[in-house]
């Protein structure tokens, strides 16, 4: 009886492991392969610079219903920020907790010297709706690093 019980118990463990591998092989999708998302992270992956330029700058014409004018300057300044703000997350990945928390810092004043010269272009109310897309986008920001277990909160 305890022969029999062991057998089906093994034969039990290698039918869910054959199983197991055979939905997904045990392997995750790239970010490249999440293409199907619109707007996920795979398809910034995919971006040229150029395309990453004029979906940003198209993001904030549209929120910001901005003139053609504010268009212009607004382009400009996020190609002006634009190589500044190119991160290399594999110098993340490698560094010590000091020196991410060097990189967060860093990345963080660039994005804000972006954001204060934005706002001299735009009108008040615009101001008003830029500082809303700015809190949801830190609130996000947040969400993400207490899912994925960051520090800073």
């Amino acid at each position: 009886m305890k022969r029999i019980s062991l057998m089906l118990v093994m034969f039990l463990l290698v039918s869910g492991i054959t199983i197991a591998q055979e939905r997904g092989g045990g392997e995750r999708p790239s970010r490249t392969q999440q293409q199907g998302r619109p707007g996920g992270m795979g398809d910034r992956q995919q971006m040229t610079p150029e395309q990453r330029l004029q979906r940003e700058t198209q993001r904030l014409v549209e929120q910001l219903k901005l003139t053609k004018e504010q268009e212009a300057k607004v382009t400009a300044i996020n190609k002006k920020y634009q190589e500044k703000q190119n991160f290399d997350w594999s110098k993340m990945r490698d560094a010590s907790d000091d020196e991410r928390a060097k990189m967060r810092a860093e990345r963080i004043k660039i994005q804000g010297e972006k954001d204060k010269e934005i706002k001299t272009i735009l009108k008040a109310d615009q101001v008003k709706l830029y500082d809303d897309m700015l809190k949801k986008r830190e609130e996000m920001m947040r969400n993400g690093q207490r899912r994925m277990g960051g520090q800073g909160q």
